[in-house]
């Protein structure tokens, strides 16, 4: 007979089985292919476990031929890569070309009569729901669904991926089990991930994330792509892990329909929350812890100690006071208004100038309330030594004006100084503080003490109410003196004025005269210069100096004004009779001058009038005629040139004979007479009466 042998190489990780179909078409009864299996090819296995598994109908035709699947392991089998998918135990019908191995028998199989010695349904590797539907009685859970196990009775049995584990307590077979079944699922405890036999893995914390189920193993190399393998119990026990830390473990189908679960965190400052998050159809669930926040009155643990409303040690509640005034807009907290001053009155949701905040001992009521026992509410601060508006000080805004530096002296504080040392500062009333031993001070007076407790001696003893006026106290005589207060600014064209309450000095303009610095002009004043501003004004003349005395040189110096410097000149002066200066011989003389003044004791070089005239053909009495009253006392005769002088005495004609001319010439007035003429051929002269 024919005998063809198909070996099928597995196409999932988990398992190094490999299933044989055997295919025989013969013409032979199939009782003797069942004794040929039996008898040699199972012989052939090295020893190995066969499971032998067929159908077989009965012949109604010499050539009918039959299929019969035969599944086992083969341990000596080095060839074909490990695996981890289940053994495929459906007949193949199609044989495989590129593995197909065909065999000549050379016997002749009878035919047989056994039924369904190893396929699907109920061979290992087949799908199933519980233990009924396998032929081994054992259905387990695999990365692909429950599938029917193969027995075993040590690992080699089994394939990559897979280990020889006895699942029951009271299951006294092994079977071949998924050695990683659970890894990476959520676990809560090492029970959640111990499934089918497999007691070594172990729960591992993952942190906020939760825990996750890893997988025994020695080195990297025993866990699947991604893993690593690490210490997760002190150095005694190492388990597959996720390699990268920011990875995270998803459900595997295994997981999604166990529905199994771990427990995750939102950890912070405040405290550790947690949450359940399982495996479902669409996965892993995201943490849904919430966030711890500080504990508040709500009937709630917020950060998640267990303990509901359970305050913490520094929580604080106040109670608010307010001015019925701000912008009064809508709030529901503090942080909506932003007006500085106001805050949020909660019990009308409106916006308002605080006032302050007292502290008081908060509590939780039943319902979650925020009871805060044993606050005050804030009222506006009086004087009264207490805290009214509960922000930390007494009294605060009143106090003691010390008379001795202007200083304010808090309520409780100590005062006074001189005769009233010794005092404290308390409140008179809810809006007054005073000093209690200032009772003791006086009015200053001029003594040497201290009278009134300002720290000062004799200072407001000789006060004449006059700001303008420095005042000052002699002790050892009791006697006042004032003295005026200098408001000048050396500025000469403002006014310097003192106030007499205040003592301010002022400076307003002065619009009178100034001096512009140069003693030569004349005329100064102030006015507005360049840019405005009030100024010494230069005035538009310069002064001559003049001082009136010839015996002084007159100049002027800019610095020093006018210099009268003396001189030597010589004064006119003239004593005769007015109206004669400059008549006849009559004319002024001077005075001479010395060490700048005038000798007016004589005038020298002056010629005053005569009397009478002295014939001399001079205006001797300067009266405009000449020698009125006299004769001509020569003539003078030259030919050619002739020149003729004389005098007449009174108004008289002289005539000149010149050849046969009449007389020429005449004098009159003054009786002086000067002729000259040309040629003269003779000339003849008499003077009659």
């Amino acid at each position: 007979m024919r005998f063809r042998s198909t070996t099928r190489r597995p196409q999932q990780a988990g398992t190094k089985d490999r299933s044989s179909m055997i295919n025989l078409n013969s013409s032979m009864h199939l009782r003797w292919i069942a004794a040929l299996l039996a008898a040699g090819l199972l012989a052939n296995c090295g020893g190995e476990d066969a499971t032998v598994s067929g159908s077989s109908t009965p012949d109604t035709a010499t050539n009918q031929d039959a299929d019969i699947a035969v599944s086992g392991t083969d341990a000596q089998d080095t060839q074909t890569p490990p695996d981890t998918q289940p053994v495929d135990t459906q007949i193949d019908t199609q044989p495989d070309a590129a593995t197909d191995i065909e065999q000549d028998v050379g016997t002749d199989v009878a035919d047989t009569a056994d039924t369904n010695p190893g396929g699907c349904p109920g061979g290992a590797g087949c799908s199933c729901t519980d233990d009924s539907k396998c032929d081994g009685g054992k259905c387990i859970d695999t990365p692909d669904g429950k599938k029917c196990a193969k027995a075993c009775s040590k690992i080699e049995d089994c394939g990559n991926g897979y280990t020889c584990a006895s699942i029951g307590s009271t299951d006294s077979t092994s079977y071949c089990v998924p050695q990683h079944l659970s890894i990476c699922s959520p676990c809560n405890a090492n029970a959640d991930c111990q499934a089918q036999g497999i007691q070594d893995a172990y729960c591992i914390d993952y942190g906020a994330a939760g825990k996750f189920c890893g997988g025994a193993c020695t080195t990297d190399s025993n866990c699947p792509d991604g893993y690593g393998c690490s210490d997760v119990k002190e150095g005694t026990v190492k388990q597959c892990k996720l390699k990268d830390t920011a990875a995270t473990c998803t459900c595997s189908a295994w997981a999604k329909v166990k529905g199994v679960a771990t427990t995750c965190s939102i950890t912070n400052d405040l405290g550790s929350c947690t949450a359940q998050r399982k495996c479902g159809d669409a996965g892993l669930e995201d943490c849904k812890a919430k966030t711890p926040v500080a504990e508040s009155c709500n009937a709630e643990d917020d950060n998640c100690d267990g303990k509901v409303d359970n305050l913490a040690a520094d929580f604080t509640c106040y109670k608010k006071g307010f001015l019925d005034a701000g912008s009064k807009t809508a709030c529901a907290k503090d942080a909506d208004c932003p007006t500085a001053g106001e805050a949020c009155d909660e019990d009308n949701k409106l916006c308002k100038t605080l006032i302050g905040k007292c502290k008081g001992k908060p509590q939780c009521g039943s319902n979650g309330e925020l009871i805060c026992a044993d606050a005050q509410i804030p009222t506006q601060e009086i004087c009264d030594g207490k805290d009214n508006n509960c922000d930390g000080a007494i009294d605060e805004g009143f106090g003691w004006k010390s008379p001795v530096d202007g200083s304010e002296v808090k309520v409780g504080a100590a005062c006074g100084v001189g005769p009233c040392a010794g005092g404290t500062v308390l409140c008179k009333d809810n809006l007054t503080a005073v000093c209690t031993t200032y009772a003791n001070a006086a009015k200053e007076s001029c003594d040497g003490a201290d009278n009134d407790c300002n720290g000062q001696t004799d200072d407001l003893a000789c006060d004449d109410n006059d700001a303008c006026t420095i005042d000052a106290c002699d002790a050892g005589n009791k006697k006042c003196s004032s003295t005026a207060k200098d408001c000048s600014d050396t500025d000469q064209c403002t006014e310097d004025k003192c106030d007499s309450k205040s003592g301010d000095c002022s400076h307003p303009s002065y619009n009178g005269s100034c001096s512009d610095g140069n003693a030569c002009t004349l005329g100064d004043a102030c006015g507005a210069g360049a840019g405005g501003s009030w100024v010494c004004m230069s005035g538009g003349s310069s002064d001559k100096c003049d001082d009136n005395n010839t015996c002084t040189d007159d100049s002027c110096d800019a610095a020093n004004g006018c210099i009268h410097a003396p001189n030597a000149n010589a004064t006119p002066c003239y004593s005769g009779k007015d109206g004669t200066q400059g008549v006849g011989t009559c004319k002024g003389g001077t005075y001479a001058c010395a060490a700048g003044l005038i000798d007016k004791t004589k005038c020298v070089g002056e010629v005053i009038p005569t009397v009478t005239e002295a014939c001399d053909g001079l205006d001797d009495n300067c009266n405009g005629q000449t020698d009125e009253g006299c004769k001509p006392t020569a003539v003078t005769v030259t030919f050619s040139s002739a020149y003729v002088s004389g005098n007449t005495g009174t108004d008289k004609k002289l005539q000149l004979l010149v050849g046969p001319s009449g007389p020429v010439g005449a004098a009159t007035g003054s009786g002086k007479y000067n002729v000259n003429f040309g040629f003269l051929a003779w000339l003849m002269q008499l003077i009659g009466k």
